[in-house]
């Protein structure tokens, strides 16, 4: 198989449909494993974290009712990279049963935190506070939505007006 017909097979595989099992998906499996060896441990690990913080964004523009906490995000970041919670509590200076507490939603991410894990995993520090903001907004109406319910602009400017 000369060059020019590896290539036309490349972008087929890209741009054809496969059904998992066929000749065409191992192939294109095939490659994709090659590629993956041939990258270096820096480049696996921006890989991975490229991969977790689109996680982290794909879950604040999802409409999904199921909190997902700031502490499953870490979590994850922590397993992915073999870290254990205890080295890493000690490594930013808190106590590990404050980190546990933060891992299981049981105490607030403050914005210092924020920086810190922004700062170590290469993300937006507001990317912990949204998730965090969205989280704390989505059971706030949960508790309170016949309250918030009775307030509206009209009724606001009809009050207003007499």
């Amino acid at each position: 198989m000369n060059k020019q017909e590896i290539n036309k097979n490349k972008v087929q595989v890209l741009t054809d449909r496969m059904d998992v099992g066929t000749r065409e998906f191992n192939e294109f499996q095939a490659i994709l494993l090659n590629k993956s060896k041939e990258r270096s441990n820096e480049q696996k690990k921006k890989i991975e974290l490229m991969a977790l913080k689109f996680k982290m964004e794909d879950y604040l523009s999802s409409k999904d009712k199921h909190s997902k906490l700031v502490g499953d995000f870490l979590k994850a970041y922590l397993n992915t990279f073999e870290i254990r919670q205890n080295k890493f509590a000690h490594y930013i200076g808190i106590r590990p049963s404050n980190l546990t507490k933060l891992i299981k939603g049981e105490r607030s991410l403050n914005h210092e935190l924020a920086l810190v894990f922004g700062t170590i995993f290469r993300n937006d520090p507001m990317l912990w506070l949204d998730i965090q903001d969205k989280n704390k907004l989505y059971e706030l109406s949960k508790i309170k939505r016949k309250k918030i319910k009775k307030y509206s602009l009209d009724d606001l400017i009809n009050n207003v007006a007499n």
